[in-house]
């Protein structure tokens, strides 16, 4: 219920340059200073700001692209690697090991 209210209460108008009167100071002057740029010069930060984060998306898609073709070649290595020591002889290696246990009365 708390997290209704806590939602709740942000519902509705807030600060934005339409609603100074709801922005802090450091907000108020913040859109002032965003107001006395021209249109050319706004437009030219939203271009590079967008730029950037479009930038950042891709550097983490190309870093988590890495990360998963790095598991599955590990994963592959680590495949092959078990089913190369099953292979050896791993299973029957275990049962003559417990076959000669009980033989010899040790289990």
């Amino acid at each position: 219920m708390d997290n209704l209210k806590e939602h709740a209460a942000t519902l509705g108008p807030s600060c934005s340059p339409a609603n100074l009167d709801l922005c802090d100071d450091d907000k108020k002057k913040k859109i002032a200073e965003l107001t006395a740029m021209s249109d050319a010069d706004r437009e030219k930060k939203i271009k590079e700001t967008e730029d950037t984060m479009a930038k950042v998306e891709k550097d983490f898609e190309t870093f988590v692209e890495g990360l998963n073709k790095a598991y599955k070649e590990e994963s592959e290595k680590k495949e092959k690697g078990v089913a190369d020591i099953k292979n050896s002889g791993l299973g029957l290696l275990k049962a003559v090991h417990k076959f000669e246990a009980k033989k010899n009365g040790e289990l």
